[in-house]
């Protein structure tokens, strides 16, 4: 899961700085990836964790479209939940938030 959202945020930063926080409070951990890349047009959020989906062409980037997917199966399978905010030109934030204690 981290190392999926951290080479997205590589591979879209357009070698600006990627930036990673972790944070607490008394019930979720809390992991936000940032980069200052290229961005996400508004239209392509809704489906950006689908199996196989893309934001951009893979003739300028390369993969698969499954690393996002990916993150959100295993953040989900832990009773956790992954989103983004972006916009074209300015970056993409993603922020997975889990549980500290798995529910029974």
């Amino acid at each position: 899961m981290v190392t999926n959202l951290l080479s997205n945020a590589l591979k879209y930063g357009a070698g600006k700085p990627v930036r990673l926080r972790v944070s607490a409070d008394t019930t979720r951990a809390r992991l936000v990836v940032r980069d200052e890349g290229i961005g996400i047009a508004p239209e392509s959020l809704p489906r950006l964790f689908g199996r196989f989906e893309r934001a951009v062409s893979d003739r300028h980037y390369g993969g698969l479209g499954l690393g996002l997917y990916i993150t959100r199966q295993i953040v989900e399978a832990l009773g956790g939940t992954v989103s983004v905010t972006s916009a074209p030109g300015a970056g993409a934030t993603f922020t997975v938030e889990l549980p500290l204690r798995a529910s029974s």
